[in-house]
């Protein structure tokens, strides 16, 4: 834990240059911040969505089972892109999409507009109604988002999944939401080679019992299995009349399964508070009509859902996507992305940051990025030297402003580290370039963002300042879950959401995150379940039993140790997780022991974090494990 603070927490508070003038002290923001708590605050910020019928009740039920804007109802479709029919913004890019293998495409808000009307007659045309579930398997190519939005349009929720998942985590997704639709794309290309996502589905659909119709986009133009009655190509099908749809505040919009103790949970919000919250934290984040924004998080992410498919539309902004990783075909493609279209926004996460902080700067410095006004990160938590060298050398530019000045590398622009949880929605800390801006701290996710009551509090729920303690919310929220599971309800104590990550908050009510305090691993910003990867494991042929847990990881911030018991090779275990879980969820590290002890999992992976760290007196087994690994390294 003491290298866990020194690595994370910092004293510094910086005023970047072009902020000079913008920056509010502590106190002002402080009292910003207590008037933000009163009912009126959400009710106001709410007033900014287009409503077909005004609620009639702010708020009500007790949490976990709480509803918001009661009474009221919108049309989704309308508050994120419909609203700017007959505006300036109507005739404006909003979508670049750049892929791997150099192809381009570029939609003006009306081009997609008429894409999404067209895709919603496909989706009526495959039998998808109002509160039909679409699950999405496939990269955010245009397609796709106009594919999203068409659902949004017709009152289908949907649930994007990772492509980076493997057939069984899929399957067990697919058995538990029961989509009336699938949307896979044929294949995408990654580092130059095909990903051929329709072969995944397939092996997943094998192992449900529940299977649904799939649309598949051709993206790569590969030939793929087609099975006669269930699988549709998206050109082939016609379109009938669909109308737009106006819903109730609560009608779920979308919905994510996210990692907990002991298996995979799901969550959905509802429209009116989402959209709420959406909107307001958008604009408070910093983006505007006339901007243009690079977001490396896609969906399937939390922050890619809510911070590219909604907010940045709701806003008018164009929204840039580009469909490969940072390394791809050179590792100064993403400042290339910046540069070419002039991106004055960038939001990725700090796993990134730490990869491209070790590649040549020359790649950097050959890329003029003086248009950029804000860098935007989230994921998990970030060293606070991952922090300066953003600020320092991607920040920096090279025209001086005020009194930055380049050749000394001495920043220039806000980086602005973010906390996010599917089950929150947005966005719910850090200092707000179009709000309430107070000085960066580097490593910390800022202060709470008005409106939402955020504390760090001690094993007796008493608030905590200086030292670890758990990160909560001590009441509702617009985007609270309208469904989720019982792990997700069993958050909440005493009318405290308990989020399941430690934190510092400083006197200043800076919050500097420590990582989960369960068992669930933080892998690339990803929350990965530990039960799921030992259902994988369990299933080899002579293995007994295993126990999962996370590792510190200098580039991940985690990644999965895995014990196991019985004839295992290790090379079997990596290969299984990485089949049926996802190449995120490898391990790197295997350790085979004789014995497992019959007590709860949960017990057993809280003994080995605490073995790990190197902690005394603790669960001899888990001690054992700890050595064995260290004599194994």
């Amino acid at each position: 834990m003491e290298t866990l603070l020194k690595e994370f927490i910092s004293e510094e508070r910086v005023i970047p240059p072009l902020f000079k003038y913008k920056t509010i002290p502590f106190e002002q923001y402080k009292k910003i911040y207590k008037e933000s708590l009163k009912p009126e605050f959400w009710a106001r910020e709410a007033s900014y969505l287009i409503w077909e019928r005004p609620w009639t009740k702010l708020v009500e039920g007790d949490p976990p089972a709480v509803r918001w804007f009661v009474g009221g109802e919108l049309s989704p479709y309308k508050n994120i892109v419909g609203k700017h029919a007959g505006t300036w913004i109507w005739d404006k890019v909003a979508l670049i999409w750049r892929g791997e293998d150099g192809l381009i495409k570029a939609f003006t808000y009306s081009d997609l507009d008429q894409l999404a009307a067209r895709y919603s007659g496909a989706l009526r045309a495959l039998g998808v109604g109002r509160g039909d579930w679409v699950m999405f398997y496939a990269p955010p190519t245009p397609e796709v988002i106009a594919l999203m939005l068409a659902a949004v349009r017709i009152g289908a929720p949907f649930e994007p999944v990772f492509t980076g998942f493997g057939h069984g985590d899929l399957a067990m997704r697919i058995e538990d939401r029961r989509p009336e639709l699938l949307v896979a794309v044929d294949a995408f290309p990654r580092k130059g080679k095909a990903i051929k996502v329709k072969e995944t589905v397939d092996k997943a659909l094998k192992l449900t019992k529940h299977v649904p119709k799939v649309l598949v986009v051709r993206r790569m133009g590969i030939d793929v299995e087609l099975i006669g009655g269930r699988d549709f190509v998206l050109d082939d099908v016609s379109p009938v009349e669909a109308e737009e749809v106006v819903v109730e505040s609560s009608h779920p919009l979308f919905g994510l399964h996210v990692g907990y103790d002991d298996g995979l949970g799901f969550v959905a919000h509802g429209a009116g508070g989402y959209l709420a919250q959406t909107y307001a934290t958008t604009r408070w984040i910093g983006l505007r009509p006339r901007d243009t924004y690079f977001c490396t998080v896609l969906p399937g992410w939390i922050t890619g859902i809510t911070y590219v498919l909604f907010g940045p539309f709701m806003v008018g902004s164009a929204v840039v996507i580009y469909e490969g990783g940072p390394d791809y075909p050179s590792w100064d493609v993403w400042w290339s992305v910046l540069e070419d279209y002039a991106v004055n926004v960038f939001l990725t996460t700090a796993g990134a940051l730490r990869l491209l902080s070790r590649q040549d700067p020359k790649l950097l410095e050959s890329h003029n990025l003086d248009m950029l006004k804000l860098i935007l990160t989230t994921a998990e938590p970030m060293e606070v030297k991952y922090w300066k060298w953003a600020y320092h050398y991607v920040g920096t530019g090279t025209t001086p402003s005020i009194d930055s000045l380049p050749e000394k590398l001495s920043g220039r622009i806000p980086v602005i580290h973010m906390f996010i949880q599917t089950e929150l929605g947005t966005f719910v800390t850090g200092s707000l370039p179009n709000y309430a801006f107070v000085p960066v701290a580097p490593g910390s996710v800022g202060p709470p963002m008005p409106g939402f009551d955020i504390d760090v509090v001690d094993d007796s729920g008493n608030p905590v300042r200086g030292r670890p303690g758990q990160l909560v919310v001590k009441r509702p929220w617009p985007a609270m879950p309208v469904e989720y599971s019982a792990w997700y309800a069993k958050k909440w104590r005493g009318g405290v959401y308990y989020v399941g990550d430690l934190a510092v908050m400083a006197d200043d009510m800076n919050i500097f995150p420590l990582g989960r305090s369960d068992t669930v691993m933080k892998i690339n910003g990803y929350r990965i379940s530990p039960a799921i990867i030992e259902k994988a494991v369990a299933s080899l042929p002579g293995v007994e039993d295993a126990v999962a847990v996370g590792l510190r990881d200098p580039q991940k911030f985690e990644s999965p140790l895995v014990v196991v018991k019985g004839k295992a090779n290790p090379e079997d275990v990596r290969h299984k997780v990485r089949e049926y879980v996802g190449p995120i969820a490898e391990p790197s590290a295997v350790v085979v022991m004789d014995h497992i002890p019959q007590e709860p999992k949960r017990q057993l992976r809280l003994a080995l974090k605490l073995a790990l760290r190197g902690a005394d007196g603790l669960h001899p087994w888990a001690k054992e494990v700890a050595s064995k690994l260290r004599s194994n390294i």
